[in-house]
C-alpha cells in the first residue's frame, strides 16, 4: 500500500484507483519518523487541495476535535500495544473551513522489526458525517417518542378517571390504575390484555352487577355476538352503574376511527347523593314553608314582573288558577290602605353596595277578605346602579301580632301592681336598643322624668365595670333559654356619681320566628343597705381590724384556693410565716397606739413586695402570713424573702421616734413539704422557729429535720413535766474571777438536764420549752433552793462574802406578780443575807414598762440581793435603763470577747461599756474568756471579773471545792497606761 502511495506512478496504480473511486482517503503512517502520506482525497476530504497540509503525525492531532482526541489516541496505543486486535475509531477532524466533518478511521500494521516492534501502519479514512446526522436525528425522534409515551402514562396514572382502550376486535390494549381501583379488577388481568367479553364475564361470575347481573348478561351477550366493528354500537354512550362496594359509577364509551373504542369510568357517588340530598332538602323546604306559614316573593325590574311561590297561595288563601301576579300594581291590592302609606313611605334604596335589604311588618287582605299580618323582609340586587330584582321572604305573623296585644294589655295591669310595690320598672325593646323607665326608677337612680331620653340610650354604660360580665352572662343565660327569668344584683351609677346596689330582674315577654328575644320587661329593687351590711359583716369576719389585711379565715380560704389552683396548673405555691423582731421592745417603749402604726406601715411594706394576686395577712400580734403562688423557681422565691427583709429593715417613723426593727421568717413549699393546710401553718411556724433562733433578720425553709426538732421539743416538753420529779436535774458552777486580786468569790449557778434515754441535753435545747410551758417558774425555783443551800455551805467553807449568781426567766417575774419577791422571802427564813444571791436577768425584761418589773426590782434592791444584767450588748434596751432601775452588775456578751486582739474594734466597745459602767457605779464582767491574751486586754480597759474556760468549766459542787481548794489567786496585769 506504501508503494502504491509512494510511487511516481501510482496515480496508475489500480489499487489507488479504486480506493480513491470508492471516496475512501488513504494515510500511511511511518511510526519511526512519525512522518505521514496521504492520498489526495483524504485531504480533499478536509477541503484541501494535494500537498497543501502537513504530513505530520502532530499536524494530524492538531485537527482532531478535543473532546475526540484522547479516545483516538487511546484506540492507537492500545492497537499498537496489542491491547486491541484491530485499530477504528469514530471521530470528528477540522476542515478548512472551520467546520467539523465526522471521520470512521481503520489501520493495520504492515511493517515490524526483528523484535516485532511496528515500524509501518497504513489505514483509511471515510466520511461519515451523513450517517451520524441521521443517528442523532433518529435518537432525538426515539427521545421525544419515549417523551411523548411517559407523559401519556402519566395523564392516564394521575387522572381521577378509569381508562380502557379496545382494539377493533374488542382486546383491551391500555389502561390505567384508576381502571383497576374503581371496577375491583387485578392489574395482572388487564395486563393480559383480555377481551371485553373476558372481562364481563370475570364481572358476571364474581357478581358484579349483583340484581343488576340479568340485565346486564343479555346486553353483553349481544355485544358478543356482534361483529367486531358493529361491537361497540351494542352499548349506550352514558350509563350510571353501582359496584359491589356501594359507589355510583358513570361509564362512558366513544368509538375510536380506527374501529376500537374508549370507557371511561368516575366515581360521581358523592354527586349522586347531593342530588338526591338536594331533592330532598327541596322537599324539606316545601314542608316548612307550610308549616311555618312562609312564602317567596320575587319581582324583577327588568320586566316588571311579580313571582309568587306556593307558600304565598296558601297565605292569602288564594289558588294559582285564581290569580296569577303580573306586575307590582296589580299585587297591590292585596295591602292594607295603611300598609300601602308604608310602602310608599320607604325612601328608595340606594345603590351604595351590591344589594340593599327591607324589612316590614305589614297588613294584608286575604282572598277570603281576611285582614292579616305578615313580614315582608328581603333584599334588593343591583348591577352598575340600575335594580335587578327583589327577593322576598313573606311570614304570616298574625298569631305573634294577636299575643303581643294580648300580652300589652296584661303588661299594663302588671305595671300599675308594680308601681304599688316600691320598685322600679323597666322596659327594653331589644332589637331597636329602645329602654324605658318608671318615674319610680329614675327616682331611685337620682333622676327626673325629663331625664328619660337621656338616660334611655345609655343605662348599661351605667354599670359598674366590675359587673358588666355577670350582667351580660345572666342575660345571654335568660336569652338562650338555659334560665326561665333573668336576676342579678349589680351596681349602678346615679346621676351624682355615686353607685347604688339594684337587684335587677325580668323576664323575655316576646320573641321572633328564629327565637330571638324582641322585647324584656323587668324591675329595680333598691338592696344598697343590705349589701353594706353584708360588706361589713364580711369585712369584720375577713379581714383585720387595724391593718385591713385579710385574717386568719380568709387566709385559711386563699390557700385553699391556692392549693386547688396548684393541682390544676402544676406551679408550687409558698406559705411565708413573718415576725418582726423586737416589736415587743417598741410596743412596751413607746406604747400600743405608735405599736400599732408600725404594724399598718409593716404590711404595707409586705404588700409591697409582693404581686397583688399574692395574699398577705396578719395572723394576731407582730405575725404576718403571705402566700405567694405560680413560683417560678426558688431565685424568684428568694428574692422576694430578701426584700421583705430590706424593706422591714428600713426606718420607722413613727410620729417624732424612728423606730428600726427586722424579721423573721419561715417558708414551706407545697406541695413538696405538705399537701395539708394544717401541716402547711405547722411547718411555716416550725420555719420561722428556727429564724428567730439562729439570730433573726433572716429567713429559714422548712427541711424534714425542722419536722422532727418540733416533735423533739414536743417530747422534750414532755419529760420536763416529770424530769423535776425524777431528780434529772443538776445545778454546776462556774467561778467569776475578780481581775485585780485573782480572786473567787463568785459562782454562776447553771442547770443541766440528765435525761435517762438522750444524755445530757443543753440548756439552751429546753429553757425556751419550759418558758413557753411555764414550767420555768418550778425550775427555776428549784435552781434558786439548791443555789442557797450551796452558798450556805460555801460562805463558811470558802469566803463570807461568796455570792452565787442564779438566771431568772422574764416568766418568772411575771409569775411573782408585783413587788412580790419569793426568793427574797426564802432567803430570810433561812436566816441568808440578801447580797448572797444575784438575780441575772435580760435586757428585754427592762423594756417592759410594767410596775411589775420596777416594783420588783425594786423589792429585790430592798432584800439587798443583787441584779446582774446578762448578755448585754446584743439586746434592744437604751442605755438610759441602767440609770433607771437598780443594777448592780452587767455581764459582757461573750461575743464581744471571743475576737479581743488589740487595736480591734470589739476591744473598744468592751473599754466603752466598761467606762459608761463604772460611771454609773455598775460593776462589770466579762463572760467567754478563754485566752490569756483575752483576759489581759480585759484588764487592760479596767474589767471587774472575768469568767470562762480559761479558768474552769463548769463542774459539780463537790469538784468546784476541789478547784478553789488547788486554786492560787493571780492578778491580772493592770490597765495600759496609756489606753489602748
Amino acid at each position: 500500500m506504501n508503494d502504491v502511495l509512494q510511487s511516481p506512478d501510482a496515480g496508475e496504480n489500480p489499487w489507488k484507483l479504486a480506493l480513491e473511486g470508492s471516496g475512501v482517503g488513504v494515510w500511511d503512517w511511518n511510526l519511526v519518523t512519525d512522518a505521514q502520506v496521504h492520498s489526495a482525497h483524504w485531504e480533499s476530504m478536509l477541503g484541501y487541495r494535494p500537498g497543501e497540509l502537513n504530513r505530520g503525525y502532530l499536524d494530524f492531532v492538531d485537527r482532531v476535535h478535543p473532546d475526540d482526541l484522547d479516545r483516538v489516541q487511546r484506540a492507537a496505543r492500545n492497537y499498537l500495544d496489542g491491547l486491541s486486535p484491530e485499530y477504528a475509531e469514530d471521530f470528528r477532524m477540522h476542515c478548512k473551513d472551520g467546520s467539523w466533518k465526522w471521520i470512521q478511521t481503520r489501520g493495520t500494521v504492515v511493517q515490524r522489526d526483528a523484535l516485532g516492534e511496528p515500524q509501518r501502519m497504513i489505514g483509511t479514512h471515510t466520511d461519515i458525517s451523513d450517517r451520524k446526522r441521521s443517528e442523532d436525528a433518529l435518537r432525538t425522534l426515539n427521545a421525544q417518542l419515549q417523551e411523548n409515551t411517559q407523559m401519556l402514562q402519566t395523564t392516564l396514572s394521575s387522572i381521577s378517571q378509569g381508562i380502557v382502550l379496545m382494539d377493533a376486535e374488542g382486546r383491551i390494549r391500555q389502561f390505567n390504575t384508576r381502571a383497576c381501583e374503581l371496577l375491583d379488577l387485578p392489574q395482572d388481568l388487564l395486563a393480559q390484555h383480555p377481551r371485553l367479553e373476558d372481562m364481563i364475564r370475570f364481572q358476571i361470575e364474581r357478581g358484579d352487577f349483583g340484581p343488576d347481573a340479568e340485565r346486564v348478561a343479555p346486553e353483553a351477550r349481544r355485544y358478543l355476538s356482534a361483529s367486531p366493528e358493529r361491537a361497540a354500537d351494542n352499548f349506550p354512550e352514558r350509563y350510571l352503574r353501582e359496584t359491589p362496594k356501594g359507589r355510583t359509577l358513570e361509564v362512558r364509551t366513544q368509538k375510536l376511527p380506527s374501529g376500537g373504542l374508549v370507557r371511561t369510568y368516575a366515581d360521581v357517588t358523592d354527586y349522586v347523593q347531593a342530588d338526591a340530598e338536594r331533592r330532598h332538602l327541596n322537599q324539606l323546604l316545601d314542608a316548612t314553608q307550610t308549616i311555618a306559614r312562609v312564602g317567596g316573593w320575587e319581582r324583577d325590574f327588568v320586566n316588571g314582573t311579580v313571582y309568587w311561590t306556593e307558600g304565598i297561595y296558601r297565605i292569602l288563601e288564594l289558588s294559582p288558577e285564581d290569580y296569577t301576579p303580573g306586575d307590582l300594581t296589580s299585587t297591590r291590592r292585596f295591602f292594607t290602605p295603611r300598609s300601602q302609606e308604608m310602602i310608599q313611605a320607604v325612601p328608595p334604596p340606594q345603590p351604595d353596595i351590591g344589594f340593599t335589604t327591607h324589612d316590614m311588618e305589614l297588613e294584608m287582605i286575604t282572598g277570603r277578605g281576611r285582614t292579616i299580618w305578615v313580614r315582608l323582609k328581603g333584599t334588593t340586587t343591583w348591577d352598575q346602579g340600575k335594580p335587578l330584582k327583589r327577593t322576598s321572604v313573606l311570614q304570616d305573623i298574625t298569631e305573634r301580632k294577636q299575643a303581643e296585644a294580648t300580652i300589652r294589655e296584661s303588661e299594663e295591669r302588671w305595671k300599675l301592681a308594680l308601681d304599688s310595690t316600691g320598685d322600679g320598672v323597666w322596659d327594653w325593646y331589644i332589637q331597636t336598643g329602645a329602654e324605658f323607665f318608671s318615674p319610680r326608677l329614675l327616682q331611685m337612680c337620682g333622676y327626673d322624668a325629663d331625664d328619660q331620653d337621656n338616660v334611655s340610650s345609655e343605662f348599661d354604660d351605667r354599670t359598674h365595670p366590675d359587673d358588666l360580665e355577670a350582667l351580660q352572662r345572666a342575660r345571654a343565660d335568660h336569652f338562650e333559654g338555659r334560665t326561665p327569668a333573668y336576676s342579678i344584683e349589680r351596681r349602678i351609677r346615679c346621676k351624682d356619681g355615686s353607685w347604688k346596689w339594684v337587684l335587677s330582674r325580668g323576664m323575655v315577654i316576646s320573641r321572633d320566628a328564629d327565637g330571638k328575644p324582641l322585647r324584656m320587661i323587668g324591675t329595680f329593687t333598691d338592696v344598697t343597705s343590705r349589701k353594706e351590711s353584708e360588706a361589713l359583716i364580711r369585712q369584720q369576719a375577713y379581714y383585720d381590724t387595724l391593718t385591713g389585711l385579710p385574717n386568719r379565715r380568709m387566709l385559711r380560704d386563699r390557700l385553699e384556693q391556692e392549693i386547688k389552683k396548684s393541682n390544676r396548673d402544676g406551679q408550687p405555691l409558698a406559705l411565708l410565716f413573718i415576725d418582726l423582731d423586737h416589736f415587743k421592745e417598741v410596743n412596751d417603749t413607746l406604747g400600743h397606739d405608735q405599736g400599732d402604726l408600725l404594724l399598718v406601715e409593716a404590711g404595707r411594706r409586705i404588700q409591697s413586695c409582693v404581686r397583688q394576686s399574692d395574699t398577705v395577712a396578719r395572723m394576731g400580734g407582730d405575725e404576718f402570713t403571705v402566700v405567694l403562688a405560680e413560683l417560678p423557681d426558688s431565685h424568684h422565691l428568694e428574692g422576694i424573702l430578701q426584700k421583705i427583709l430590706n424593706t422591714l429593715g428600713q426606718v420607722f417613723q413613727l410620729g417624732t421616734e424612728q423606730v428600726f426593727v427586722s424579721a423573721s421568717i419561715g417558708i414551706t413549699i407545697y406541695p413538696a413539704d405538705a399537701d395539708q393546710i394544717e401541716d402547711l401553718l405547722k411547718h411555716a411556724d416550725q420555719a420561722l422557729y428556727v429564724a428567730k433562733g439562729a439570730g433573726r433578720n433572716r429567713f429559714s425553709f422548712f427541711t424534714p429535720a425542722l419536722q422532727e426538732a418540733a416533735q423533739t421539743r414536743v417530747r422534750l416538753a414532755g419529760d420536763l413535766r416529770t424530769a423535776l420529779l425524777d431528780r434529772q436535774f443538776r445545778v454546776v458552777y462556774q467561778p467569776i474571777i475578780e481581775l485585780a486580786s485573782g480572786a473567787i468569790h463568785k459562782a454562776e449557778a447553771l442547770i443541766r438536764w440528765d435525761h435517762p434515754t438522750r444524755g445530757l441535753i443543753s440548756p439552751a435545747a429546753f429553757i425556751p420549752i419550759a418558758e413557753s410551758s411555764g414550767l420555768i417558774v418550778d425550775i427555776g425555783d428549784w435552781v434558786f433552793q439548791q443555789a442557797t443551800a450551796q452558798v450556805r455551805a460555801w460562805r463558811e467553807r470558802l469566803s463570807p462574802q461568796f455570792q452565787i449568781s442564779v438566771n431568772k426567766s422574764p416568766v418568772q417575774f411575771h409569775h411573782d406578780g408585783a413587788g412580790r419577791t419569793p426568793w427574797a422571802d426564802q432567803l430570810q427564813a433561812q436566816g441568808l443575807a440578801g447580797d448572797c444571791i444575784v438575780v441575772e436577768i435580760t435586757e428585754g425584761l427592762l423594756l417592759n414598762t410594767s410596775s411589775n418589773v420596777a416594783s420588783t426590782l425594786l423589792a429585790l434592791r430592798d432584800a439587798g440581793i443583787r441584779v446582774s444584767l446578762d448578755d448585754f450588748g446584743t439586746g434592744y434596751s437604751s442605755l438610759s435603763y441602767l440609770q433607771k432601775f437598780d443594777i448592780d452588775l452587767i455581764k459582757i456578751d461573750q461575743s464581744f470577747v471571743r475576737n479581743l486582739s488589740p487595736g480591734s474594734t470589739d476591744l473598744a466597745l468592751c473599754k466603752a461599756i466598761i467606762a459608761m459602767a463604772h460611771a454609773l457605779g455598775i460593776q462589770v464582767i466579762a463572760e467567754g474568756v478563754e485566752t490569756a491574751q483575752q483576759r489581759d486586754l480585759l484588764a487592760s480597759v479596767d474589767c471587774d471579773f472575768v469568767q470562762g474556760f480559761l479558768y474552769a468549766r463548769p463542774m459539780s459542787a463537790p469538784d468546784f471545792e476541789a478547784f478553789m481548794a488547788a486554786y492560787t489567786p493571780l492578778a491580772a496585769p493592770g490597765p495600759a497606761p496609756s489606753g489602748v
